[in-house]
């Protein structure tokens, strides 16, 4: 028996190997068997010695018989010959490794799955699809740019890079960013300023200042244009304006002071705000009564065969229906009766003056340069100064500057 050299094969062999069967290993050269001994020929008994002449020498050379062939010897069976295994070469014997195990072959089966397996991601992600979908996916992002979300439409740029997009594609969202910018830009600024506009002129209105507030919002218009936003708050400004100037009114009327009630009203009706009407035609016909009991010198109505003609938005008092004989001769006299309204409304004038509503103190210097007391001086005189304040504060607002006590800081 024979084994393995390997000792962790250590298998038993029936005839010598060069590699071992199990384990692969080169086996070292195999002892060889010992040889069979050869038949020893067994000794002839000795021949007694005869004596004989010697001949001479050439005829001993030539008497001499050639020797006799050796007998043959018998063939023994001895079994199949041991297999020759050529000795290892100490030169090759360090280089050469066991070569592993053959593998088996690729089966058919196995080269149709890789075939299906291509052609599925062939048609997944064929070029002409990938065209496809990079220029959708830059149809969205010029839409992004469109609706200034700037920070995806970029995002999705450098994704289209990094996809190896087409430089046509490129090119055109690249373009689409570069155009919508200075636009996206423009609106974010105003965006801001519209909102410190809308704060500013809330705690305005919230103060009772709505000369204020439409002063601020007028530098935001002019700088930026008018849009839905500030027409609405402009509306809500108008209509503090003319609640104020009724709220006024009522003051007037409580004091019985006709001349306030009328500028109160003119100015609340030149708002025209149809929320305040119902409110502004029971202010007007509490002046008509008062206008009534003012010319007929007593409180009772005048009776109903002669009403006196109601005031008129634009027409002054003094354009009236002459009274009866009776009346005029109880009525106060004209010009005592007008220096009274001329001084009341040079004092209200004063009083807008000094809260900065310069447009206010206009219209009443107006009305009472043109229709109380036509060329009163001290009217006109007044009306030039706040006319001259008036256009100073624009023109400061305008700048970006601020008006406080009537100076621009």
């Amino acid at each position: 028996m024979y084994k393995c050299v390997n000792s962790a094969c250590g298998r038993g062999m029936p005839r010598p190997v060069a590699f071992c069967p199990y384990c692969g290993v080169r086996q070292a050269a195999a002892p060889s068997r010992p040889a069979p001994a050869a038949a020893v020929p067994v000794a002839a008994p000795p021949v007694p010695p005869v004596l004989v002449p010697v001949p001479p020498p050439a005829a001993v050379a030539q008497a001499v018989p050639e020797p006799a062939a050796p007998p043959l010897k018998p063939k023994v069976d001895l079994g199949p010959k041991p297999l020759h295994i050529p000795p290892l070469e100490p030169d090759n014997a360090t280089s050469r490794k066991p070569s592993p195990p053959p593998r088996q072959p690729i089966r058919m089966r196995t080269w149709l799955m890789a075939l299906a397996a291509l052609t599925a991601i062939w048609l997944f992600a064929k070029p002409g699809d990938t065209g496809k979908k990079n220029a959708d996916r830059v149809d969205v992002a010029v839409a992004l740019a469109a609706e200034c979300k700037m920070v995806e439409a970029r995002a999705e740029l450098a994704a289209l890079k990094s996809a190896k997009a087409a430089p046509a594609q490129l090119k055109r969202l690249q373009s689409a960013i570069s155009e919508t910018t200075p636009g996206c830009e423009k609106k974010r600024l105003r965006a801001a300023a519209w909102n410190d506009t809308r704060g500013a002129v809330e705690t305005a209105l919230d103060g009772g200042s709505p000369d204020k507030a439409a002063s601020r919002l007028a530098a935001f218009t002019r700088r930026w244009d008018a849009d839905a936003d500030t027409r609405e708050l402009s509306d809500k400004i108008e209509v503090k304006k003319a609640e104020r100037l009724l709220d006024e009114a009522d003051a007037c009327l409580a004091k019985s002071e006709r001349g306030c009630l009328e500028n109160r009203l003119l100015a609340a009706e030149r708002l025209k705000r149809p929320e305040l009407s119902q409110r502004t035609q029971a202010l007007r016909e509490s002046l008509s009564r008062l206008l009534e009991s003012s010319l007929l010198g007593t409180p009772s109505a005048a009776p109903a065969a002669a009403p006196p003609p109601a005031a008129l938005n634009n027409e002054p008092p003094r354009a009236a229906a002459p009274a009866p004989s009776r009346v005029i001769s109880t009525a106060p006299a004209p010009s005592s009766q007008t220096g009274q309204q001329v001084r009341k409304i040079l004092s209200d004038a004063e009083r807008e003056l000094a809260q900065g509503n310069y447009r206010g103190a206009i219209d009443k210097l107006d009305i009472c340069a043109t229709m109380i007391d036509v060329g009163n001086r001290d009217c006109l005189v007044l009306k030039q100064r706040a006319e001259r304040l008036n256009r100073d504060m624009l023109r400061c607002v305008a700048g970006g500057a601020d008006w406080v006590n009537d100076r621009c800081n």
